[in-house]
């Protein structure tokens, strides 16, 4: 559900697949250090550009920010911090409205669940209303022992 409110049941920390009409295109642990924000814009970027031709650059920009900021939120308020987390990316099965996906994977932490803050003035706190402003959807599932965030994002192929 858009703005990260309803969150689903409990999954297996390995992430078994859940969303139908997706094809995964890898997972990519990650250590629970601030450099992992750019080794998994990297990795989001290479797998995009090598596994999904035609994905404009402006929607890999964004998909690359959003995915920043979840792992930046993983690192941040999570037991992952000084831990590891695990970045999934996916895209819709041919035949569908052509959608990104990705899912961050944490340690989860004693907070219920991932909020949007919208404080103007605040040093920190507008990664989720990043993720909402620019996502198709977005959300949160439990894990055992962790929690996954996630987002989608829709793009028309380039020729």
């Amino acid at each position: 559900m858009k703005g990260g409110t309803k969150t689903e049941p409990p999954l297996p920390l390995h992430m078994t697949p859940r969303w139908h009409g997706l094809h995964w295109l890898g997972a990519q642990p990650l250590d629970g250090v601030p450099s992992s924000v750019g080794a998994a814009r990297a990795w989001i970027a290479i797998r995009l550009g090598t596994d999904v031709p035609g994905v404009p650059a402006d929607t890999l920009d964004t998909v690359k920010l959003l995915t920043s900021e979840l792992v930046t939120n993983a690192i941040t308020h999570s037991r992952s911090r000084d831990g590891v987390l695990l970045v999934r990316l996916g895209v819709s099965r041919p035949g569908r409205t052509p959608t990104i996906h990705v899912e961050v994977l944490d340690d989860g932490s004693d907070d219920e669940h991932p909020v949007m803050r919208m404080d103007p003035d605040g040093e920190s706190g507008r990664g989720l209303f990043l993720v909402d402003a620019l996502s198709l959807r977005w959300g949160t599932a439990d894990a055992e022992p962790g929690r996954v965030v996630w987002f989608q994002v829709p793009y028309v192929p380039s020729r």
